[in-house]
Formats: C-alpha cells, sequence, structure tokens
C-alpha cells in the first residue's frame, strides 16, 4: 500500500510493483488516521509506504495488532528522489523485466478505492491482462494516443485516471505523461497556462471541476499550439460547459471526449472521440467497442446495465460477497447505477445516479438533467439538484449552487423562469440556496448524498465515509446556510 500522490515516488513504486508482480493500493496522502486506518484493515498490507513524515507509526503498530495485522510501515522521504529516479525506474525496471517476463493475466493488478460518494469506500481489485489491454485500447480509439503524444492527465494518483490514463496507458504506447504532483493547484488558472505553455500536451484531460471554473471566470485561453484532444473527467459536463470547453480553450474547435467510467469499469465505457466529425455536446457518446452492450431504449430514461463483461471489468470486491454480488442483477447484467437515455444521434446522456432520481407527481428527472439547465445561466458557476421525500408530491426540488454574483431577486427569477420553460411548473424547486462551494471528492464528483443528509437533518453528524472529499470546511457554511434561511 502506498499513501502519496501523483509523484516520482508513486509512479516509481507503482511500476516497480507492476513488474514484480506484486499488487499495490493506492490512497491519498492527506486522509485521516480513521481513514487509512479502515484501507489498511481492509487491504491487509504487508508493506505500507508514504512520503509524510508527521505519521505517527507507534499509534498505527498499536492499533492494527488488535486485528493481527503486521504491517510494515516506511517514509519515502522527499529529499531521496534522485535516488529513487535514477535506482528503481532506470535501473530496477531494467532487471525486473528481464526477470519477470510472465505474469499470469488475471494476477491481481491493484486495488483501488471508490471515490466515497455512496458513503463506504470500497476496495476494487483489477487484474493484470485486462485492465492493461483496456487502459490502452481506450487511449488510443478515444483520445488518438500515439508514441509521439504528451498526456496530462489532471487526476490524483488515488483515482482510477490517475492510473489508467495518467500513468499504464501513456507509458504502455512509449508515449510522454505529465504527472502534476497536486492536482488541485491548476484550479488556479494561471498555474495551468504555465504548465500548457512549458510542457506543451496534445492531449489534456481535466476534471469537469476545473472546467466549470474556468468558465464561470470567463477565462478564454485560446491555446495555438497542437493540442490535439480535450477531455473532461469526474460526471459528465453539460453541454453549455462542454461547447465553452471546445471554443475558448484552443483556437481551433475540436470535439470534447466527454468521458464516463467507474472505477470498476477500469477506463472510459462511453465517450465521443477525438476525431467526431459531430460535437455531441452534453452527451457521452457512444460506447467505446461492441462489447460494452447498454440495455437502453431511445429518449426512455432507464436504470443503466451493461449486458456482457468487458476487458477493463473488475476482477473483485476486497469488502466481502455481498458487496460484489450488488453489482450484478439476476440476468447476469452490471449495474451501473445510473439513469440514461439517448438521444437522435444514438448518443447516451446520463441523468444522474440512480438514486438521484427526482420523482415529482409522477413525473421523473434526473439531476444531471436539472443541473445541465441551470449551467445554461451565466450567475452559475456549480450547482447540484436533489430529491427530498414529499408526502403529497412523491419528491420535491432542492437546488444549491456556487456563484461568482450576489444571489437576489433576478437570480432567483431566472432560474424558476428557466426550470419552467424546461421542464414544467412540478419542476420548480422548494428551496434554492447559494453557497460558497459545492462538497465534492477530488475527482470533481459532487457528493449529493452529503447535501440532502445536511438538508434533513441541519448537521453533520452520521455523514458517512468524507475521507476523500476536497474541502470537509465547506460543511459548515452549508449547514448555516440552511439553518438561516428556513
Amino acid at each position: 500500500m502506498l499513501q502519496a500522490s501523483s509523484s516520482v515516488e508513486s509512479a516509481a513504486v507503482m511500476l516497480a510493483c507492476s513488474m514484480l508482480g506484486v499488487c499495490f493500493s493506492v490512497i491519498f496522502e492527506d486522509l485521516n488516521y480513521d481513514a487509512v486506518i479502515k484501507r489498511i484493515i481492509l487491504v491487509k498490507p504487508d508493506l505500507f509506504l508514504t512520503t509524510s513524515e508527521n505519521i505517527n507509526f507507534i499509534k498505527y503498530k498499536k492499533n492494527l495488532k488488535k486485528y493481527n495485522i503486521n504491517t510494515k510501515l516506511f517514509v519515502i522521504k522527499k529529499n531521496s528522489r534522485k535516488k529513487i529516479k535514477n535506482i528503481i525506474i532506470i535501473n530496477k525496471l531494467k532487471f525486473l523485466y528481464k526477470k519477470y517476463k510472465s505474469i499470469n493475466s488475471n494476477k491481481p493488478l491493484f486495488i483501488l478505492f471508490t471515490s466515497g460518494s455512496t458513503g463506504v469506500p470500497k476496495g476494487i481489485l483489477h487484474s493484470y491482462s485486462g485492465y492493461f489491454f483496456y487502459s490502452v485500447f481506450t487511449s488510443i480509439k478515444q483520445f488518438g494516443l500515439n508514441k509521439n503524444s504528451i498526456f496530462l492527465t489532471a487526476s490524483d494518483a488515488a483515482w482510477i485516471n490517475g492510473h489508467t490514463y495518467a500513468l499504464f496507458s501513456p507509458l504502455g504506447v512509449g508515449a510522454t505523461t505529465i504527472l502534476i504532483e497536486k492536482p488541485s493547484i491548476i484550479l488556479k488558472s494561471n498555474i495551468l497556462e504555465k504548465i500548457i505553455l512549458t510542457c506543451k500536451p496534445t492531449i489534456l484531460y481535466l476534471p469537469v471541476t476545473l472546467i466549470r471554473l474556468l468558465k464561470s471566470m470567463n477565462i478564454s485561453l485560446k491555446f495555438d499550439h497542437n493540442i490535439s484532444s480535450l477531455g473532461s473527467m469526474g460526471e459528465p459536463l453539460a453541454a453549455s460547459v462542454a461547447r465553452w470547453f471546445s471554443k475558448n480553450f484552443i483556437k481551433k474547435c475540436i470535439p470534447i471526449i466527454n468521458t464516463y467510467f467507474q472505477t470498476e469499469t477500469g477506463g472510459i465505457i462511453c465517450s465521443p472521440k477525438f476525431n467526431d466529425k459531430k460535437n455531441s455536446y452534453g452527451t457521452v457518446g457512444k460506447p467505446v467497442c461492441k462489447l460494452i452492450k447498454i440495455n437502453i431504449n431511445k429518449r426512455k430514461k432507464i436504470e443503466l446495465k451493461i449486458k456482457k463483461p468487458w476487458p477493463g471489468l473488475m476482477k473483485d470486491v476486497i469488502n466481502g460477497k455481498n458487496e460484489w454480488n450488488k453489482y450484478w442483477d439476476k440476468k447476469g447484467n452490471f449495474n451501473l447505477f445510473d439513469v440514461g437515455s439517448l438521444n437522435k444521434s444514438n448518443n447516451l446522456i446520463i441523468h444522474g445516479r440512480s438514486d438521484d432520481v427526482i420523482n415529482i407527481r409522477g413525473k421523473r428527472l434526473g439531476s444531471g438533467e436539472v443541473e445541465s439547465e441551470l449551467l445554461k445561466l451565466k450567475e452559475i458557476s456549480e450547482v447540484c439538484a436533489i430529491a427530498v421525500e414529499d408526502e403529497l408530491e412523491g419528491n420535491v426540488l432542492v437546488i444549491f449552487f456556487s456563484s461568482t454574483k450576489k444571489y437576489n431577486f433576478d437570480l432567483e427569477n431566472k432560474i424558476f423562469h428557466l426550470l419552467n420553460n424546461s421542464f414544467g411548473s412540478f419542476a420548480l424547486p422548494k428551496n434554492i440556496y447559494k453557497i460558497d462551494e459545492l462538497p465534492k471528492t477530488r475527482s470533481g464528483k459532487i457528493v449529493r448524498r452529503v447535501l440532502r443528509d445536511l438538508y434533513l437533518r441541519k448537521d453533520d453528524k452520521k455523514l458517512g465515509d468524507l475521507s476523500t472529499m476536497m474541502n470537509k470546511n465547506c460543511i459548515k457554511d452549508i449547514i448555516k446556510k440552511i439553518k438561516d434561511e428556513r
């Protein structure tokens, strides 16, 4: 197990473990003590590596003894980088390649924990052959990756993108990858601009959070060097934001690779391709290959399932058989736990998680649909729509949003007018809250369950696992706004 961000250290250890045939698990270096212990108990690693010199090893050892876990703890010091680069990457990997030419294709490669958006961190296991094949295949087909590419994936190593598209697929074809130690620093547009101008990436794969922020700040960068592919990660990108990204980021207008994936899928399962002639703004395109057959009917919203296994599919869930079984229905279909439909061009539209469907007077709305409409308003930077149970209506709609503008009567009228015109009067929200920041995971996914729980209880008790949240301090602001405005 490795506790590190996207760094030389984490990349070296991940590559070395892969060559040795040693299963590894990367977690965030700033997880709190309880979150780390939970993951160690689940993984039961022989070795725990960390770049943090503030770890209290004695405290860890005492706690782990209760579970008969004899994990050895070791700190990788920052001043050892030159040694790691020269010895591990250049020399050791050459030796390992000669010694370990053959590894069983189904041998466990890594365990990666889900974002915690469901409240419980699940350890997803991927194995060698299928995962490696799928990571390279999707990179070539969806991004146009080749050996001359320079790939910038703005994701921490503790996310699936930080494995698949920041490390394994670029190196798998001999391309160059750019590692950003703290992906959150690129939320400052000038930092991102410096990285792009200095490193000149040809493929740019950014979190939806960052793209929304750049749009809200009305920043038009218009890079003129050879960026051939623009991708978005975290959650589906709304049509209005995708159009802005395509037209304001580089001088030429190119398709947006609006990716749809999960930790469990190993890589992208649906997205527009880098060479699509038509920009399918607001959709996640079509499945990446014929193996991925999603049960869906035109323009009818249903819960998405994949009918056949594909190479990138996870091999296990280390939390136990009960957790594994939740992913499969009685017909053997894989549950994606999302609701979707097809548009007229047979491109897939994601309406939100199946537990985020808003059912008002028998009419079903996806949280993603509502959010996409509201993001058309230039005053709104980010937005989250949640459903709250109501005796008369079934559900009622509650809106949380962040904005650089002051919330006033005019903006409230705009929100009501837009929702009424787009969906009808049944979709008018019960409450609207302007907050400083939405609760998000580090990959940019909005943690809707937190907003729902805070709205119902008005306190921060029993919110489940928050270890992967980007900024836990925003919870206090949300609680205050809910109490003040009721």
